[in-house]
């Protein structure tokens, strides 16, 4: 990942965690209340991608980015380069609390609270997305501690966690 990417998902990302506890009565963060070390700035990247969760960056420079509450999965592009979205594109809808996105070999992987989505060459299907592969259906489907953020670790392995299904579990 080059200088210019991680500076934008980092920004994004510090944006996203902000914006949640400062968000003004109308919903849009309040960045003038966030205090940053000399020489950093911040701004809203997207504005239009409500309740962002995870983000993943491919390396051709598309964000991918999860939402918890609103169950979307989206593209951002900054296809002119000036470090502004351009485009948002809703890759998928309707999913279960779907808080996690990791991208590997120009895959998209998304993780629902009970299952993990596979979105195959997604970059090259941006505007029709193909119909997802279910990779693995069999995890927990209680959603309290039910939200994954996933990883691809240095072995190459995607890493789920699994939470338990309540805060002190009594169960027979």
């Amino acid at each position: 990942m080059n200088t210019r990417s991680s500076s934008i998902l980092f920004a994004f990302a510090l944006a996203v965690a902000a914006a949640a506890p400062l968000a003004a009565q109308d919903g849009g963060p309040q960045l003038d209340k966030l205090t940053l070390p000399d020489g950093f700035s911040i701004e809203v990247y997207a504005p239009d991608v409500p309740n962002a969760r995870q983000l993943s960056l491919s390396p051709d420079g598309t964000l991918f980015v999860s939402t918890r509450r609103l169950g979307n999965v989206y593209a951002v592009r900054d296809d002119d380069g000036d470090q502004k979205a351009d485009r948002v594109l809703t890759l998928d809808s309707g999913l279960n609390m779907p808080n996690g996105v990791a991208f590997r070999d120009g895959d998209l992987y998304v993780a629902e609270v009970n299952r993990v989505l596979r979105y195959d060459d997604i970059e090259a299907h941006l505007e029709a997305p193909p119909e997802p592969v279910v990779v693995n259906d069999e995890f927990p489907s209680d959603r309290a501690h039910g939200w994954k953020f996933i990883a691809f670790g240095p072995d190459g392995r995607l890493y789920v966690p699994v939470g338990a299904p309540c805060n002190v579990c009594d169960h027979e």
